[in-house]
């Protein structure tokens, strides 16, 4: 990020702050028309509190406020989330770090995923990432974004932060229902629209509610397939690719990653006796895409250029089934959540050039003694049963405490195979390559946190969660360039997070807290990583471990975990009209799991790379300016470096940045209504997100450029009702968001880089029933 660029951001928010201040008069001499901000219910501390009352680094964002921002993905959503980033390959396809705990490394996440109260923080292999759904975003309660380790509460990869998506639940007080409509038109695209709606049917006299949502959506794509003539592909000369734009087209298919998304939610709530609340819920959504959101970073056009004509279809399908059961007593709660989930994401890569250029082939096709067309096939089959049992006190107790005990019983598979159309008249077999290496993972806790007023406004809040997990490591290896390796081994650990936070209320709008806790993430297994055959890696293994001896390939790699010290404040103002909310905070980071890209042989495999210090801070603003006008503002700054390493000239010397961390974010909004009648109410909002520099690795280490996003919306509000113009993206920037590690080889010649949707304007039209 230039020196301009961080100075213009940090002079956005301190504007911001000093307009803010400077209108406190005005809003306090305006009280009784200018409204107040928003007070958003979260349970963060698995208990009902508010954001301002909850001692921790917490941004909450409300189903309605989705709503008037227009929000459809969640990826969209988060970046405008201070100390968030988000490594991405595509929809559905979304990984998200905080406070620049990154996890381009290892099986497991470094944030939490919750939908309700379902943990979705599963590892995975893939070369797409520790990837988490996308749920659709309407008719949801509010999405609550927790910064810093929350290995208490919500235990492992939980070491950076944890986002929890909550839908609105059942009401068996009154019917209601809601419908919106979407048409769009994405610029070098197509034409997109969006179809959901929502029916809450209450029945047996108050005691029970059915809520049914659904959801459907079509994005047009903007990415082409562009296949070269046969034998026609220019080959690579040396660490550049050939002029793909100059060789003969034989098809060009346009457009190709275009997404379909299905969504449907049940939920029941059924209150039989007094106190005693049940709800089992079902949520289902497919995904569908016709290509991956790739381009080619030469020549950098909005394509993909490939030898043979090999579709890259992309399907993600997951079921939840969830049973809530709570009982509340005058003393105390009892809970459980009770879930199963599967999911299902087959995916096709072209590898035909990788697979060529990689092994040094003079050509391409059969006759020039080249192996043909060549895919990766990804199945990455998912399932998870967990159950959480806890029990906490309620109401104003003092103390306030909660007990629980969590299980988890995880099953993945990394399964990959490489078909060729040659391979066998070259190497003997069809069959390049195939790895499958199924990883569950079981654990169990317990867990406590107690909340201790020791005067009305100082409290303390002590908690810990006891851990214990095992994570079988099987690696099923073979293929035509490679030797059969079987091995069998089982990564596993036990210990304490702890957390100690301090809170102190000045006022009762003006509170500081302190709070050190610790997270930790499994360890798992990793590979292929060959010592052998065409593409051995042999020679740069030794270099890195310093050894003149044989090294077998990695197969598996420890847990790391994350120690944080944070201090923070909220502060409201002029009668809740203004909040300003800010922390600064440092992390020792031990053990950390990252990508480690061997150049020698273009495979990655994961490490464990050193430690490393990240130090930073985040500010909030929201503000009522002057009447029907609110403004907001934040800003992230973090600095994550490795400290020490164990590994020689492997790119993670001390002093060097954490993959895919940037220093700098910020995201700016103005929302405006105005009322034209009693029920008739004039809107606008314009929104603006930045994200700094930052590196990740395919075949060496990658710079990935800052990029800022605006979008816009203008419309009439009735009530029930509202039309709305919007325009996402207006300056139809072209962000490059990620390098993707291939499935084959990764090349010096090129990358394939995920990208961001061109400009797209369009209308959206809601309507509310019974409300």
């Amino acid at each position: 990020m230039s020196q301009n660029r961080i100075k213009s951001a940090v002079a956005a928010c301190l504007s911001l702050v000093g307009a803010t201040l400077a209108q406190v008069a005005i809003a306090q001499q305006s009280r009784s028309d200018s409204g107040q901000l928003e007070e958003i219910v979260v349970t963060a501390e698995k208990r009902e509190s508010t954001v301002q009352k909850t001692a921790i680094s917490l941004t909450a964002v409300s189903g309605a406020d989705i709503q008037d921002r227009g929000l459809t993905d969640l990826g969209n959503l988060m970046q405008s989330v201070p100390g968030v980033s988000m490594r991405t390959s595509g929809p559905g396809m979304g990984e998200f770090e905080m406070r620049g705990v990154s996890s381009t490394g290892g099986n497991s996440p470094t944030v939490g995923f919750y939908y309700d109260d379902t943990p979705l923080t599963a590892p995975s292999a893939s070369n797409e990432g520790k990837i988490v759904i996308s749920p659709a975003l309407y008719d949801l309660s509010r999405v609550e974004v927790l910064r810093g380790p929350e290995g208490t509460l919500y235990g492992s990869g939980s070491m950076g932060g944890t986002i929890k998506v909550v839908p609105n639940a059942p009401n068996p007080d009154a019917f209601a229902a809601s419908a919106e409509m979407t048409f769009a038109d994405t610029d070098h695209g197509g034409f997109d629209h969006a179809e959901n709606a929502m029916v809450n049917l209450p029945f047996g006299g108050g005691m029970a509610a059915l809520r049914v949502v659904g959801s459907y959506s079509h994005d047009a794509g903007w990415i082409d397939r562009v296949v070269i003539a046969p034998g026609e592909f220019p080959p690579a000369n040396g660490t550049t690719r050939g002029n793909v734009l100059a060789a003969p087209i034989a098809a060009e298919h346009h457009d190709v990653n275009d997404v379909d998304r299905t969504t449907v939610r049940v939920s029941v709530l059924i209150k039989p006796v007094d106190g005693l609340t049940i709800t089992p819920s079902f949520f289902y959504q497919k995904l569908a895409a016709g290509g991956l959101p790739y381009i080619d970073s030469d020549p950098g056009t909005d394509a993909h250029y490939q030898p043979f004509d090999v579709s890259e279809d992309y399907r993600d399908e997951f079921k939840l089934g969830s049973l809530n059961v709570k009982y509340t007593t005058p003393v105390l709660e009892l809970s459980s959540i009770t879930s199963y989930w599967s999911r299902n994401e087959p995916l096709n890569q072209d590898t035909a050039e990788s697979w060529t250029t990689g092994l040094g082939l003079t050509g391409y096709t059969p006759a020039q003694g080249g192996i043909g067309a060549a895919s990766a096939i990804e199945y990455n089959p998912t399932h998870q049963t967990t159950e959480e049992l806890r029990v906490s006190s309620v109401g104003d107790a003092n103390p306030k405490w909660l007990v629980g005990y969590f299980y988890e019983d995880f099953h993945s598979a990394w399964d990959i195979v490489f078909p060729s159309q040659n391979g066998a008249a070259i190497y003997g077999s069809n069959n390049l390559f195939s790895y499958f290496s199924p990883m569950p993972i079981y654990q169990q806790s317990v867990f406590g946190e107690v909340t201790y007023n020791v005067t009305e406004p100082f409290a303390i809040t002590v908690g810990a969660r006891r851990y214990h997990y095992i994570a079988p490591v099987n690696i099923d290896q073979y293929g035509a360039l490679t030797a059969t390796v079987v091995t069998s081994t089982v990564e596993k650990d036990q210990g304490v997070t702890p957390k100690i936070s301090l809170s102190y209320d000045i006022t009762k709008d003006f509170m500081l807290y302190a709070t050190a806790s610790k997270g930790f993430r499994p360890g798992g297994g990793t590979g292929p990583v060959p010592t052998s055959g065409p593409l051995t890696c042999e020679a740069q293994l030794q270099q890195e471990y310093g050894s003149t001896s044989f090294v077998a390939g990695p197969i598996s790699f420890k847990s790391d975990n994350v120690w944080s010290y944070e201090l923070g404040e909220k502060l409201r103002l002029a009668d809740n009209r203004v909040t300003i909310n800010g922390s600064v905070y440092y992390e020792k980071w031990n053990g950390v799991q990252q990508a480690n890209s061997l150049s020698s042989c273009g495979y990655t495999y994961t490490a464990n790379a050193g430690d490393a210090h990240v130090r930073g801070a985040e500010l909030e603003i929201q503000a009522i300016v002057v009447r029907d006008l609110t403004v907001s503002a934040n800003a992230a700054y973090s600095h994550a470096t490795m400290v020490s390493t164990p590994l020689i000239d492997a790119g993670f010397d001390p002093g060097t940045p954490i993959q895919q961390v940037p220093q700098w974010t910020s995201s700016q909004s103005i929302a405006y209504r105005h009322g034209l009648t009693d029920q008739l109410g004039l809107t606008a909002r314009a929104d603006n997100t930045y994200v700094g520099s930052r590196t990740d690795a395919t075949f060496a280490i990658n710079q990935l450029p800052a990029y800022d996003l605006a979008n816009i919306r203008a419309g009439i509000d009735g009530g029930r009702w509202s039309a709305v113009l919007f325009v996402n993206n207006v300056a139809d920037k072209r962000v490059l968001l990620n390098n993707i590690v291939q499935d084959a080889v990764n090349l010096p010649t090129f990358n394939r880089i995920a990208v961001s949707q061109p400009r797209t304007a369009g209308v959206d039209f809601n309507y509310k029933f019974g409300m």
